[in-house]
Formats: C-alpha cells, sequence, structure tokens
C-alpha cells in the first residue's frame, strides 16, 4: 500500500516545476532581476504539508516541512532552506522514509550556491551534494550510497544563470513577477539532481480558487507538469499544483498520479509568513 519516495515526489515532481508542456508555444528561461527587490518570504517561515496517498482510499501517510533561516556570515549573507521529510510512525512499518534536503541560497540573487540531500527510504541510504561556482560556471557534484558504503560518484556539471535544485527553483520563483509569465505558454530552466541536469518545463493555467481539505479555500494560481521518469513515475503523469495569488506564493495543494496509484500534497500549517496568508472570506 506505501508507494516508493513519497517525500521525493513533493520536492521534485509539485513544488520544484518538473514539468514538459508539449502542446503549448515553447518559450526561453524566464528569469528576473532579483537584485535589491525583497524576498517574500523571511527567516524563521515553517511550513508544514500533508503527503497523501491513494490506491482506491486515501491515506494520509506522512508530512513534509520547509524551514527557513538567513545566515548573515561572509563573505556574504545567505538563505539556509532545510527541509525534512517522514512517514508517520504506522507506515514506518511498512516502509519507513526519513529524508534532508539543505540548500543555500545567495541572499542578493536568490540562486542557489550549494546543496545537500540525504535519503533514508526502506534502508536505501543516499548522500548527494552539490557546489555551484558561478564563475567557471559549474557545478561540483558528488553522489555516495550510505547503506553498502561505497566510493563517492563526482561529476562536473554545467551551470548556467537558469539552473538550480529541487527547492531553490521553488525559492527563486515564489519571488518573481508572475505577470510577466503568459498562460499557457511553456517556459524552461535547468535542475541539478543526483549528477545530472535536466531541462524542466513549466506552465501557468491562471487564477483559481481551491478548497483545502481541514484548512480552507484559498485564492490560487494552477500550474501544471509532467514529471521525470524513474521508480514512481513513468514520465508522461501530469501533475497540477496551486500557488497562493497573494503576498506570500506558497504552495497549498499538490496532486499527481504516480505508476500505482496518486499522491496529493496539502498544507496543513504554517508560521511565520512573511505576509498574511489570505484566504477567501478570511484573513490568517
Amino acid at each position: 500500500m506505501m508507494t516508493h519516495r513519497l517525500t521525493t515526489f513533493l520536492l521534485a515532481a509539485g513544488i520544484t516545476l518538473l514539468l514538459t508542456g508539449t502542446a503549448a508555444a515553447q518559450s526561453d528561461c524566464l528569469l528576473f532581476d532579483l537584485q535589491g527587490r525583497e524576498p517574500v518570504f523571511q527567516a524563521g517561515e515553517r511550513v508544514t504539508y500533508t503527503l497523501s496517498y491513494t490506491w482506491g482510499v486515501w491515506i494520509n501517510v506522512g508530512e513534509v516541512e520547509f524551514l527557513t533561516s538567513l545566515v548573515k556570515a561572509p563573505p556574504k549573507p545567505f538563505y539556509h532552506v532545510e527541509v525534512n521529510g517522514k512517514t508517520y510512525s504506522f507506515f514506518d512499518n511498512f516502509f519507513k522514509v526519513r529524508d534532508y534536503f539543505s540548500t543555500k541560497i545567495d541572499a542578493q540573487t536568490l540562486q542557489p550556491f550549494y546543496m545537500q540531500r540525504t535519503i533514508d527510504e526502506g534502508g536505501y541510504r543516499r548522500n548527494s551534494m552539490g557546489y555551484y561556482n558561478r564563475q567557471s560556471e559549474v557545478i561540483y557534484s558528488s553522489t555516495q550510497r550510505l547503506d553498502k558504503p561505497q566510493p563517492a560518484k563526482r561529476d562536473t556539471l554545467p551551470l548556467t544563470p537558469c539552473t538550480f535544485d529541487v527547492v531553490s527553483i521553488f525559492y527563486y520563483y515564489r519571488c518573481c513577477d508572475f505577470s510577466q509569465m503568459k498562460t499557457n505558454t511553456t517556459y524552461t530552466v535547468q535542475l541539478a539532481m543526483d549528477n545530472e541536469v535536466h531541462n524542466i518545463r513549466y506552465k501557468l493555467y491562471g487564477a483559481e480558487v481551491i478548497n483545502v481539505r481541514g484548512v480552507g479555500k484559498f485564492r490560487t494560481l494552477k500550474f501544471s507538469a509532467s514529471l521525470i521518469a524513474g521508480t514512481v513515475f513513468t514520465g508522461e503523469e501530469q501533475v497540477f499544483f496551486w500557488v497562493t495569488d497573494d503576498a506570500n506564493r506558497v504552495p497549498v495543494y499538490i496532486e499527481a498520479p504516480v505508476v500505482v496509484g496518486s499522491i496529493r500534497a496539502r498544507i496543513k500549517t504554517w508560521k511565520n509568513l512573511k505576509h498574511q496568508l489570505l484566504m477567501e472570506n478570511s484573513k490568517i
């Protein structure tokens, strides 16, 4: 009943805009000059999502938490985003997941310069790291399996202004001016993950009001995506996700099919958002 790599879905599928919109008009990488622009998030922001899986019946199987801090260290300040994903204790008996992702983002440009991903999924344990050298336009990456100790696999990947990791891309685009995006037009970025760089495309559908079970109704902007093929996804599924149409630009709901069944992620709790989270007929 448990599916493989639930938290990887939330990071690499929904929030990180993994898409290939083949039917829409296609555009090049859409970047924004964020120098001197205030981010929509702040230090201390903490957002938690509930993960649900269905194979006929929806079941809450785990959760993912995003925590943001600001580090004022030389040579310049940066945001440190930490993501922890886990299955609930009951499902640990079937397939225990404890995943951790860390990214460090330049506080001025909001582009990443370091990432680390450590996964423990059903006893399979692996650690990945990446160092971004903007001057040399390369990423020094390494991946090492930990449950069966092996030498780290190292590589040098191409780096462009459009290259992000699976968390920093989310924080970067939260701060962008969505009004500059055309609906039903596909935009392209690159995602660096596990010694590879993937070409990623994302598409904006437009505004929509969505009801998040147990929380309430939100005014949102709806996006669509297709997922990288692997153990969970065939590479042909379509994922939909909804981001608040307010100053926070925080995802509140994600839904996608997997090889067997479907997965949903919905916002559960939030703390220290920089702006009020706007809801239909109310403010929190």
